[in-house]
């Protein structure tokens, strides 16, 4: 793995100043270390007029050996998402076609494995529901979370979030009175009703907090805060006056964790986007909708859960 340069480091002591978690930074360093290696293979060189020369054809050369690695196209789209950040940063040009470049290689199919069934979510949610009787460590934790896991698995599967906006919502976005959440929706923010027993969950979770460390009402503070397991407590940063949020990483390992629980096949925060988005196309809503509304970079990514409803109504007909 390459070693990065200065200016690399520049850009993640940026990401550091700016709050982001010990986890999201070292994630970007991994991701930034895999672009790093190929350029080095590639260009021998890996100084900042190396970057700056990068042209529409070298991203492309990048996202072929990608794919040529078998890499899912999350992971893809999560290193097309660092890379472009990165060379924004350093206002290189080929940062404007990343996005584009990334999906150079068609998408696989989707397959009902991709989705999530009714009888499986509601078998997750009542396993989350479930408190052990006696426990330590852990499973002790667990205990204090079992709201707040309830309500992040439920607004993923509602409102097809990623965790990445899961992590992004903040006060501001969420009005308790009225059950109501904003949510991203193209370049803005939309309200959405939020089902009865989701704020259930979330209001049970929120006062649940000690009153000095809760989230504040109206405010940038994260709805979603992190936990210590050790002293079994919501986490609180001090250095920026608020509560700790509740990273990505930990809201799709939490996810995997009670669906382990469950007993069910392997299950992710993806599979339960997925059935959001299916939903949606099969309540006739427009192309231009279902984009925004769910913030699909591409119409490839579109036409893949079209055309599994193409193939799933194929067969039904078969079968008649």
């Amino acid at each position: 793995m390459a070693i990065l340069p200065d200016f690399a480091h520049a850009f993640l002591e940026d990401l550091h100043e700016a709050g982001r978690s010990k986890l999201t930074l070292k994630q970007y360093e991994s991701d930034l270390k895999k672009f790093f290696s190929w350029l080095e293979a590639e260009q021998k060189k890996t100084d900042m007029n190396t970057l700056k020369a990068l042209r529409k054809d070298d991203i492309q050369k990048y996202f072929v050996y990608l794919h040529n690695k078998k890499l899912s196209h999350a992971t893809i789209r999560r290193l097309a998402t660092v890379l472009s950040r990165f060379l924004k940063y350093h206002q290189c040009i080929a940062a404007h076609d990343i996005h584009k470049l990334s999906h150079t290689a068609p998408l696989r199919s989707l397959t009902s494995n991709d989705f999530i069934e009714g009888e499986e979510f509601t078998k997750i949610i009542y396993t989350m529901k479930l408190r052990y009787s006696e426990a330590t460590g852990k499973k002790a934790a667990r205990n204090f979370l079992v709201e707040r896991n309830a309500a992040i698995a439920s607004l993923i599967r509602a409102f097809g979030l990623t965790p990445t906006e899961v992590y992004a919502i903040t006060m501001e976005h969420v009005n308790l009175a009225q059950g109501e959440l904003s949510i991203p929706f193209g370049t803005t923010m939309k309200k959405f009703a939020v089902e009865k027993q989701i704020m259930e969950d979330i209001r049970t979770y929120f006062y649940s907090i000690p009153e000095l460390f809760r989230p504040k009402y109206h405010s940038k503070d994260p709805l979603f805060v992190a936990f210590n397991n050790v002293s079994l407590s919501f986490q609180y940063d001090y250095d920026r006056q608020k509560p700790k949020a509740l990273s990505v990483r930990a809201i799709q390992e939490m996810i995997k964790d009670e669906v382990k629980r469950a007993g069910l096949r392997k299950i992710s925060a993806v599979n339960l986007r997925n059935t959001a988005i299916l939903e949606e196309i099969q309540q006739g809503k427009s192309d231009e909708y279902i984009m925004e509304r769910f913030s699909l970079t591409s119409e490839a990514a579109l036409r893949r859960y079209k055309q599994y409803l193409l193939a799933l109504d194929e067969k039904v007909s078969s079968t008649k």
